[in-house]
């Protein structure tokens, strides 16, 4: 399998070229460098340089560690949808769990 042609991650296509596009911006808008990424991912220089510059996918594990480190979802650096860090996700469903336990005390207490 070319390194540009689809793979297949959870049953989403994507280009490994598109992947590690995705990466690269990230890294920028993080403000490190590659070197610096890769160390924070437990990955040798070399090895994360090689995947990148020949589109290599990396293992999923691998990705994932990627994504977490780089504060996205892995969604969003396999099919470019779903920016959010799945951390922020939680907190916003943690914040709606709140909200709900709340109004039901409430109606328990025929105040809504």
């Amino acid at each position: 399998m070319s390194p540009l042609t689809d793979n297949c991650f959870w049953g989403i296509k994507m280009k490994t070229r598109d992947f590690w596009s995705r990466v690269k911006i990230c890294i920028k808008e993080k403000g490190v460098t590659h070197q610096e990424a890769a160390r924070a991912c437990r990955f040798s220089y070399s090895t994360f340089r090689n995947w990148m510059y020949k589109n290599i996918s990396p293992p999923l594990a691998y990705s994932y560690r990627i994504s977490k480190y780089l504060g996205v979802s892995l969604e969003y650096l396999i099919s470019g949808q779903g920016k959010d860090n799945i951390s922020q996700t939680n907190e916003k469903n943690l914040l709606l769990i709140k909200e709900i336990g709340e109004n039901i005390k409430k109606i328990r207490r025929n105040e809504l």
